[in-house]
């Protein structure tokens, strides 16, 4: 009987173990969408309000509640400065994983404690630093740029590229969504930078790793823009004109238009402009890459961005753009070849004229199909024309001596389309928490048609040579890959395993048509007609070419998180095939085939040491595929002192790459450190091998280095208020070491030069050391800010084959200010000195003086502004490049000193703060896996609805 009883017991306490079940949720702050940690969450008795269990919130917001028996509850959270929360919860026999919570800021509250002054500059939340917007004084009409280069840490060189404590940012946010794709410079340079609340600077994973929980090689270095609370529903924006001349007595203009239609779940953006001021508000419709100071820029842009959710099930948006930019350049180069006891230098001045028209259409839809499939898919397409024209002189010598001199002329013209798409479905299944499968498909081609008249005359002590040559160019590029995951939970939801597998495909043909003539009248026609016939055709300079490369990938991963560390483990054999196939316009047809094994491990290790400090480890590797360029095996004479040949025969580049990372942060003092280390190797890296005649001309040609290069940087950030909300002190270190190969051979008589097998010249080994230390100090009130900078960058670079040690130093001091007076008038001014030595004949020093005074009008809509730049004239623009083989130095024409008026007009009318549908309380696409925190430094966008605590993609 005894015996009877216990077993009933056993089956009983059994049955009730079993019942108990879990409670698991999301905290999110409403207005910017961040996590909130600490938050404190009460689960209470629906009978009689008893506390049955409560728990805190961890780094990522995320909180579970254990061992929960069936019956009714109520799920209270609160947070200080906050509004409480209450939830009633039915626990029946399952896990309950409920719609995430969006605290809202309780403004009573936080008015009482509120202290004068402005608020800190930055705080540090794992590896996501966060910018106060507030705290960094613009003049009045503003753009994100210019806020931007207020930050510390942040700089942007004149190309428009973008780095924060040394790492590039390649992609910009708004609100966690897309804001015209990728184009940074849509983002940067068009919205107003008073719309702005908080500046993040975070991580973002792929796509694909958002869904597995396991990242890939695309993760990145990003920037969210937190726009203001109060701009979430109504119409706002910026109309802006203005007028001026240069000190050359050229009319310069500027126009912007940025309005933007928020509606809740509907949020629209038009955008347009047009200068001629240098200022490139898309860098779609700039030509070739040209920075923006490299000459003289005008430019005309439209575009409009949606993003649109239908349902919480369906969301969908996209973008529409076009851009056309006229570029006019003048550049003067000198540039030094490594060569054993001897240095081959040359000197040009190019003159270019660059035009361009460019419109892309990228749509996005989400569909959530229903808890457990979830589909994405974005499709693309582009279509661009350009035109060129150049002028070229040139003089090469060797150690002093004239060895040729001459001058060419270019005309050319193109046209491309170019689209894809990107499919990604994913899967969870109610059989067993966490497992999930996932697959993504992309596809993508291009279509390409150039032509170009090229006239060149080379001189040499013995003889003249002039080439007048018409060439068409038409190039086919189709790829498509796909990749599958599949994650299994092992002993239990913290212990995950992945497989994938990977396969690549890209198919490029090409056909390139040379024809020579030598009637002296053609170059001055440029007329096709004068050039196309059978007698004219260069059958040695034409030819087609084929080449498709496989790549197939298969990786196994683990992972494995808690509260303080996370881990992941992986392997992946990436195999890949090359197949090339030339056909010679003679009939013969050459075909090589060959493959390649690469072999790594991928790791990431981080360990949380409290709140606000953590440490990460990474490592993985990854191939690069040569380009069609780079491997197509024609000649190409179209520059009588470079000609350039493809290699098909390269193997594709593999690069491994380890980082570490550290950062503290001090919410007491408001201080922050932070730290990185990297380093990168490449085997088979795609290198230059150049061969010299004894004239100077080089025979150019891409090779895999059969050495490895290396770099090795490091950075160090630390930011302190000295006075609290007052006055801020900020210092970023930089110091990097690299290696750089190429292969190069001097006075090889043109008879021995084989530009089918192209000889491999000397090893070449440049060597660089490089480094550099800012320092900033700001002061900040409602009425004044004063700023100033200081700056020096190091760069030392010696190479194996010569003499001569290539040093270089820029110093940069620099200082601002900003004096908000009565009757809404602002005065603003900047100074920045800097003197560069080591550039060749370049050394010279600038001090660049702007300064503005504006006036606010018509209740704060209007403003009117005096603008002058450069008021001393003395900008120059020069740049050092550093090659496998070589070290150039050039000096480019730039925008002259000017003056502009102009009024600007603001849009602001607003129905309401938030709604049911806000841009931060969206539901979420969670990986499995992620329920706790990585350091907070993954974007969270949306809020969850899968397995565990993880982040969305963003829209």
């Amino acid at each position: 009987m005894s015996r009877l009883i216990s077993t009933l017991l056993f089956i009983i306490l059994t049955l009730s173990v079993s019942a108990q079940h879990s409670i698991q949720s999301t905290v999110f702050d409403a207005k910017n969408g961040l996590p909130l940690e600490m938050a404190t969450v009460r689960l209470l008795s629906s009978k009689d309000s008893s506390l049955v269990k409560g728990c805190q919130t961890d780094l990522k917001g995320a909180f579970m509640l254990e061992k929960i028996k069936e019956g009714n509850y109520i799920l209270i959270i609160s947070s200080v400065g906050y509004n409480e929360q209450t939830r009633n919860v039915t626990m029946e026999k399952k896990d309950i994983l409920l719609k995430s919570f969006q605290l809202i800021e309780n403004v009573k509250v936080l008015k009482e404690v509120d202290v004068k002054g402005t608020a800190a500059q930055l705080v540090v939340k794992g590896d996501t630093i966060e910018y106060n917007a507030t705290a960094f004084k613009t003049q009045e009409n503003a753009v994100v740029e210019d806020l931007l280069k207020k930050l510390p840490g942040v700089e942007i060189s004149t190309d428009g590229k973008i780095t924060v404590n040394g790492q590039e940012v390649k992609k910009i946010r708004v609100d966690g969504k897309k804001f015209f794709g990728d184009d940074v410079e849509m983002t940067t340079k068009n919205i107003p930078a008073d719309m702005i609340d908080k500046i993040q600077v975070l991580e973002q994973k792929s796509d694909m790793a958002l869904l597995t929980g396991f990242e890939d090689n695309d993760t990145e270095r990003i920037i969210n823009l937190t726009t203001k609370s109060n701009r979430k529903k109504g119409t706002f924006g910026n109309i802006s004109a203005g007028a001026g001349i240069d000190t050359n007595n050229d009319f310069r203009y500027d126009g912007n238009a940025n309005i933007n239609l928020m509606n809740n779940d509907v949020q629209t953006s038009v955008v347009a402009g047009a200068n001629n001021l240098n200022t490139t508000r898309s860098s779609r419709g700039r030509f070739g890459g040209a920075g923006q100071n490299s000459g003289i820029t005008e430019t005309q842009n439209i575009g409009l961005n949606n993003n649109t959710i239908v349902n919480p099930k369906l969301k969908f948006g996209g973008n529409v753009t076009f851009n056309h930019s006229n570029n006019t350049g003048e550049t003067n180069t000198v540039k030094d070849s490594y060569l054993k006891e001897s240095v081959y230098n040359d000197s040009t001045y190019t003159k270019t004229n660059n035009e361009s028209y460019n419109t892309n259409l990228t749509l996005e839809l989400e569909w959530k199909i229903d808890s457990l499939n979830t589909l994405v898919f974005q499709p693309n397409i582009s279509h661009s024309l350009s035109n060129s024209t150049s002028s070229r002189n040139f003089l090469y010598q060797t150690n002093n001596d004239t060895t040729s001199w001459g001058n060419s002329n270019n005309n050319g013209n193109g046209s491309s389309l170019s689209g894809g798409f990107n499919l990604i479905y994913s899967r969870k299944f109610l059989s067993k928490k966490g497992r999930t499968f996932t697959a993504n498909l992309q596809s993508g081609f291009s279509d390409s048609n150039n032509e170009s008249f090229n006239y060149s005359l080379k001189n040499t002590v013995s003889n003249q040579r002039i080439v007048d040559q018409f060439t068409t160019n038409n190039s086919n590029k189709y790829n498509y890959s796909i990749r599958m995951s599949y994650v299994e939970p092992l002993w239990n939801n913290k212990n995950l395993l992945e497989a994938s597998i990977s396969i690549r495909n890209t198919t490029t043909t090409s056909e390139k048509l040379q024809y020579n003539t030598t009637d002296p009248n053609a170059h001055l026609l440029l007329e096709r007609d004068a050039y196309i016939s059978e007698a004219n055709f260069d059958s040695a300079y034409s030819n087609n070419f084929k080449n498709i490369f496989y790549s197939e990938a298969l990786e196994l991963n683990y992972r494995f998180y808690q509260q303080n560390f996370n881990l992941m483990l992986g392997v992946k054999g990436e195999p890949s095939q090359t197949i090339n196939e030339r056909i010679y316009k003679n009939g013969q047809i050459i075909s090589n085939n060959y493959g390649v094994f690469n072999f790594s491990p991928t790791g990431r290790f981080q360990y949380n040491f409290g709140k606000k400090e953590f440490a990460r480890i990474d490592y993985r590797g990854q191939t690069e595929q040569p380009s069609i360029t780079q491997m197509q095996p024609v000649k190409n004479n179209s520059n009588l002192m470079n000609e350039t040949v493809g290699n098909p025969e390269l193997n594709p580049a593999y690069s491994q790459n380890l980082r570490l990372f550290y950062s503290v942060f001090n919410d007491k003092t408001f201080s922050s450190f932070s730290t990185m280390i990297g380093g990168t190797a490449t085997k088979d890296a795609l290198v230059s091998n150049s061969i010299y005649d004894p004239t100077g001309k080089q025979y150019n040609q891409t090779v895999n280095a059969n050495v490895i290069p290396y770099s090795v940087e490091g950075n160090i950030m630390y930011n302190t208020p000295i006075i609290q909300k007052r006055l801020h002190f900020n210092t970023s270190t930089q110091l990097g070491y690299s290696t750089r190969y190429g292969y190069t051979s001097k006075g090889v008589a043109t008879d021995d030069i084989d530009i089918e097998h192209l000889m491999l010249g000397d090893l070449s080994e440049t060597r660089r050391l490089s480094g550099s230390e800012q320092l900033s100090l700001t002061f900040t009130n409602d009425f004044l800010e004063i700023g100033t900078r200081g700056n020096v960058r190091y760069s030392d670079s010696k190479n194996n084959l010569s003499a001569t040690q290539n040093t270089t130093w820029d110093w940069t001091g620099s200082g601002n200010i900003v004096v908000r007076l009565p009757y809404s008038i602002n005065i603003s001014s900047d100074i920045n000195y800097t003197t560069h030595e080591g550039y060749a004949n370049f050394d010279q020093n600038e001090l660049i003086w702007n300064a503005s005074i504006d006036k606010t009008l018509f209740k704060g809509k209007g403003t009117i502004a005096f603008k002058a730049t450069d008021i001393l004239r003395q900008r120059l623009n020069i740049r050092q490049i550093i090659g496998d083989n070589y070290i150039q130095y050039s000096s480019f024409n730039t925008l002259p000193a000017y003056f502009l008026v102009t009024f600007s007009y603001k849009i602001a009318k607003f129905n309401g703060n938030t709604s049911k549908a806000d841009f931060n309380n969206r539901e979420n696409r969670f990986g499995p896996g992620m329920r706790g925190g990585e350091g907070g430094g993954e974007m969270r966008m949306r809020n969850s609805g899968g397995d565990g605590g993880g982040f969305d993609r963003g829209f």
